[in-house]
């Protein structure tokens, strides 16, 4: 009769210390979701400028989609746009793991 309490308490101890090591994840994964939404935020931002400075160096107001002056801004802030897309798919990935870490979070029992 004392071996079957002491394994079920040693069950439970380890289910929740398995419930800690998954909380753990979820707010691992938080953080980490936080930090690439923020950089994604702030290559957003650097894309905008490097907009703004082409138009202003090139004495444009508005640039019409697909007209030379498009083409020509695209091509010139080709850099910063593939940085905005590289931290964009950072941050899809982060969310993809944070939502897995919640889900085997749910899951344990």
């Amino acid at each position: 009769m004392g071996s079957h309490s002491t394994r079920s308490a040693t069950s439970s101890i380890a289910l929740n210390a398995r419930k800690i090591h998954l909380m753990v994840a979820v707010a691992d994964s938080a953080i980490e979701l936080d930090a690439y939404e923020a950089n994604a935020g702030t290559k957003k931002q650097v894309l905008r400028e490097a907009y703004a400075d082409w138009k202003e160096t090139h004495s444009v107001g508005r640039v019409e989609r697909d007209s030379d002056d498009w083409k020509a801004m695209m091509s010139d802030t080709n850099a910063a746009y593939q940085n905005l897309v590289y931290a964009k798919k950072n941050e899809a990935n982060a969310r993809r793991r944070l939502k897995t870490a919640v889900r085997n979070f749910r899951n344990c029992n």
